[in-house]
């Protein structure tokens, strides 16, 4: 990886790993990767090189086989337009950190279940969220409802019909499973 320490200086590697739930080394496997996407020293000339979420996936099998990786790119891109630089990559690898704390997690997690940007997690986002967990299509409308039901009576403190930033936070802070199932590694 000397190519890749090369591209950082020593201060800003400290600086990345100290800003994320990065360690130094993981900053580095994660620079590593991309060069392979920008040839001819692409990111030596520009740290700031966007990449589309195809090329992304080239490199970070983890995302390809993701059923939310375009909602991740969505809400990890500085632009919001599914384009990803190093340091919104980074950004991305530093929440599903291991070392991330819950709460933070979780508040990531709300921004890529709501899928229609409205700030709130609907019933209709209940049920793209069961479809891509799904494979699309293996639920019907009805057990689509009432998993979005049962979820909303669990987690809807203000019983307004959907979820709050504050209450999905709240609730989510109470599964264990959640910060295992929320992880993966670059």
């Amino acid at each position: 990886m000397g190519s890749s320490e090369s591209i950082l200086s020593a201060e800003q590697l400290d600086e990345y790993a100290e800003l994320t739930y990065l360690t130094r080394w993981e900053v580095l496997l994660i620079l590593k990767k991309l060069q392979a996407l920008a040839p001819q020293d692409g990111l030596r000339q520009d740290l700031h090189r966007r990449f589309s979420g195809r090329k992304i996936m080239d490199v970070f099998p983890q995302l390809k086989y993701n059923p939310f990786r375009d909602q991740l790119f969505k809400v990890f891109s500085s632009a919001r337009d599914t384009r990803c630089s190093f340091e919104d990559i980074l950004d991305m690898f530093s929440v599903m950190s291991k070392n991330c704390p819950h709460h933070v997690k979780a508040a990531w997690a709300f921004r890529i279940f709501d899928f229609d940007n409205d700030n709130m997690i609907t019933k209709e986002d209940i049920f793209t969220t069961c479809d891509r967990l799904t494979k699309y299509d293996q639920l019907n409308r009805d057990e689509k409802e009432n998993i979005a039901e049962v979820i909303l009576k669990e987690m809807d403190l203000h019983n307004n019909g959907s979820l709050s930033e504050f209450e999905f936070i709240h609730v989510i802070a109470k599964v264990p499973e959640f910060h295992h199932a929320f992880t993966f590694k670059p």
